[in-house]
């Protein structure tokens, strides 16, 4: 549980830090470091997106970006222990406002029905429909297009879904696994478009045939993007002791355009309707769900009839 207690203590530090004015850089900087202390490093780039940005805003070196002075913040933070990720996000308001107060309630509270229904064999479908339901009941829109997803050993998506809205997939909580469950919600659109910045990447498990011959010269930086971070998203701020930032994204974007890595734009509510996010990781066993990411309160495992 050790990766999951450094993800509530970095996420308890960076709403500390969150308010009007604030460098992005410097709160995912300081929750980085936070979490390198308090377990084997970050599972993925501080994500912190303001307003309508919903998702995969990470700054890059020297960023100027500061927070506005209201909106709501999202910050979506991971950490791993020799691979085993816990994820974890929370919405912050930078000024009371009633609407931006309801929507990230209703998230919130999406979550909450959530984690109370999760148990062994439960549909991932039926989660998506909890979900959904919560945050329509309240006036609002579950954002389609994203949600949770299962876990594996450094790999921050699995391949199991979780949606937030009723979509019939064939997934099932199973004993053994853990999974993000992750619920958007907005005022605007109900679902998300892909934005030009790209701050974050990850190496592909399985690169395509050949990809050695097209890299060319960029081989040394695979090696050593897989030394530090094997399939893990990472940021190019992690890497700029090995190449110049204005190199490096050239390279890092050469590489996943031939299909070696993965590059995740930022995600644009469709309409600029303004974004909450709430989100923990469970475990599950064979008697229930571990909240692995909520403290102690929740670090035991929990049936469903509890």
């Amino acid at each position: 549980m050790r990766s999951g207690e450094a993800v509530r203590r970095a996420l308890e530090r960076g709403r500390e830090l969150i308010r009007p004015g604030a460098s992005v850089l410097e709160i995912c900087e300081e929750v980085e470091d936070l979490i390198r202390k308090l377990s084997d490093g970050p599972a993925f780039p501080c994500n912190l997106s303001v307003g309508y940005e919903a998702a995969h805003y990470s700054p890059v070196p020297e960023d100027p970006k500061r927070l506005p002075e209201k909106g709501i913040v999202k910050l979506d933070l991971g950490a791993h222990v020799r691979g085993r990720i816990a994820d974890s996000a929370i919405s912050v308001l930078l000024k009371p406002v009633e609407k931006h107060e309801k929507l990230s309630e209703a998230v919130k509270e999406a979550l909450e029905r959530a984690l109370e229904r999760a148990r062994p064999g439960l549909s991932v479908s039926a989660i998506g429909t909890t979900i959904s339901v919560t945050i329509r009941r309240k006036g609002f829109k579950p954002i389609s297009n994203l949600g949770g997803h299962g876990l594996a050993p450094y790999l921050v998506h699995s391949g199991v879904s979780i949606p937030n809205v009723p979509e019939p997939l064939p997934f099932k909580l199973e004993p053994g696994r853990a999974y993000a469950i992750e619920p958007f919600g907005t005022d605007g659109a109900g679902y998300v478009v892909e934005g030009k910045e790209v701050t974050i990447f990850s190496l592909r498990p399985r690169p395509p045939k050949g990809w050695e011959k097209r890299a060319g010269d960029l081989k040394d930086l695979v090696e050593v993007i897989n030394e530090r971070f094997k399939t893990l998203p990472f940021s190019p701020r992690w890497l700029t002791d090995v190449m110049a930032y204005d190199k490096l994204m050239e390279a890092l974007l050469r590489l996943s355009k031939i299909g070696v890595l993965t590059a995740y734009p930022i995600l644009i509510e469709a309409k600029r309707g303004e974004v909450a996010q709430w989100e923990h990781t469970i475990f599950v066993t064979e008697e229930g769900v571990v909240v692995t990411t909520a403290g102690s309160n929740r670090g035991s495992p929990r049936s469903s009839s509890s």
